[in-house]
């Protein structure tokens, strides 16, 4: 009973790590504590207990009646946790507070969840109307046409370059919602005519600024959604009866799932590979078990012989949530696409949201690639020739590509197929025309395979990795202990946000 219990517990734990960011080295430590070496071969176990002990070293307990304990290895500097946008509630109680003094009392305004965009627009709605204000959507946060950093000159006699201020009108607000469009004297008076022109233009405030974050926090909301999926695919739609019901599943999704989630290191060479063959032997004991649960698998890998176990009707609907994914994905690239760019070089310039382009290129791609197996595996083959969205590169930062072309290295092969070919978000939103042979045309222009290079057959990885406890990095950058990745953030060694 005893056992079962502490299993239990081990399982729960291993569930909320799939909203987590842990090491490989963490789970495998809560693995061992669940007898995984029962569904592994002796390959698999040995792997095991040597990632395990790298994580934790063996020492003599204290004079206690027990031979050895467990010391904790030094902690991480990485945080395990996924950034996450608060919401808006401050701004959010300011609007509501505002615009009670122009509301009648017998009018209840909706409630709204200061955390949910879509729950905000329903609100601001209502609000906007109240003011007289347009109820479309508020200009964009940043401008339209992006600038580029000029020289200034200092009175030492330096020189140092910056954004140029935006150029406007009087009254401009940099994006943020034009309160010009209030009512004149005359409606306000005519609609509401108990109340103040103080407290209307206070209200007026608050509103907009509300309407202006709203979108912000809808973009954000986006960017936490394309980096959750590029990261671990669908794993956050498990639900935790699934999960609990088989531990040999439970154990190769969360290893999977802390694999998936590497940092990615500042390097010129290829970056480290999801499945090691520790994954490969945790997921035959998982294939293997009388109490396997397909279906979480397939949230996290839609290899071919995992949705062999699933029915037509379950692939089916795995098939629309990848879809509808990528749907997501490619509006977020949309937006942050800039429509000058030369699609031949894709380098981060001044004013590129990196982040927010890589974070959806990402998911997009890992999105296709599931489409694409769960198209061959139900048999629509004629829809993926018909049918072919791109993938989409991401954007390299200047000095890895500086570090390339001084080992006389060039881009990427697949960045000259991806730009001879229809913009993939216009293919998926807009239904342009981009089938099969059309992309196995620019891939032999190029000298690729489409079919090995994952163009138009589900990319296949070309090797599997030796289990290897992720590295302690620092943007990138791998570090040898947390306590001098402090020294370096705090000596300003790094450039990025803490």
């Amino acid at each position: 009973m005893t056992n079962e219990r502490t299993d239990e517990e081990t399982l729960r734990r291993l569930y909320r790590g799939l909203r987590e960011r842990r090491t490989p080295q963490d789970v495998a430590v809560d693995l061992v504590a669940l007898r995984a070496e029962r569904w592994l071969s002796a390959a698999g176990a040995r792997d095991l207990y040597g990632l395990m002990r790298r994580q934790r070293a063996w020492q003599a307990a204290p004079a206690n009646g027990q031979v050895f304990g467990w010391d904790e290895a030094p902690g991480s500097s990485m945080s395990t946790a996924w950034r996450h946008h608060p919401g808006l509630a401050r701004a959010y109680v300011a609007a509501l507070t505002a615009i009670a003094t122009v509301v009648a009392e017998p009018v209840a305004p909706p409630v709204a969840d200061p955390a949910d965009p879509a729950s905000l627009r329903i609100w601001l709605v209502w609000a906007t109307d109240v003011l007289g204000l347009p109820s479309g959507p508020p200009p964009p946060a940043r401008p339209t046409v992006r600038r580029r950093p000029v020289p200034v000159g200092t009175w030492f006699g330096k020189t140092y370059y910056r954004l140029p201020k935006p150029a406007g009108a009087r009254g401009d607000r940099s994006g943020h919602g034009d309160a010009r469009a209030r009512m004149d004297a005359a409606t306000r008076k005519e609609r509401l005519p108990d109340v103040s022109v103080r407290a209307y233009r206070r209200a007026v405030r608050a509103v907009l600024h509300l309407q202006q974050r709203t979108e912000v926090l809808a973009a954000e909301r986006d960017r936490e959604a394309a980096v959750a999926f590029g990261k671990t695919r669908l794993a956050h739609l498990v639900s935790e009866q699934d999960f609990l019901a088989c531990p040999a599943t439970a154990a190769f999704t969360a290893y999977y799932v802390a694999r998936l989630n590497l940092r990615t290191r500042f390097t010129s060479g290829r970056q480290t590979q999801p499945m090691d063959g520790l994954a490969e032997a945790l997921l035959d004991g998982a294939l293997s078990a009388s109490t396997c649960r397909p279906q979480v698998l397939a949230a996290v890998l839609t290899r071919w012989r995992v949705l062999d176990l699933l029915s037509d009707a379950e692939c089916g609907a795995l098939l629309g949530r990848y879809y509808e994914q990528m749907a997501a994905c490619a509006r977020a690239l949309q937006a942050s696409f800039e429509p000058n760019r030369d699609r031949r070089h894709m380098i981060v310039r001044a004013g590129d949201d990196s982040s927010t382009w890589n974070a959806a290129s990402r998911a997009f791609n890992q999105a296709r690639t599931g489409w694409l197996n769960l198209t061959r595996g139900l048999g629509y083959d004629d829809l993926v020739e018909a049918s072919c969205p791109g993938k989409v590169p991401a954007l390299v930062a200047a000095d890895v590509a500086a570090w390339h072309a001084r080992e006389g290295k060039d881009q990427h092969l697949d960045v000259r197929v991806w730009a001879d070919l229809p913009l993939p978000w216009d293919v998926v939103l807009d239904n342009d025309d981009c089938p099969a042979g059309l992309v196995r045309q620019a891939c032999e222009r190029h000298g690729v395979d489409p079919e090995r290079s994952g163009w138009t057959q589900p990319y296949r990885q070309d090797r599997t990795e030796l289990p290897e406890p992720a590295p302690d990095l620092v943007h990138g950058v791998v570090v040898a202990s947390p306590l001098l990745a402090a020294v370096m953030r705090g000596a300003g060694v790094f450039s990025g946000q803490a």
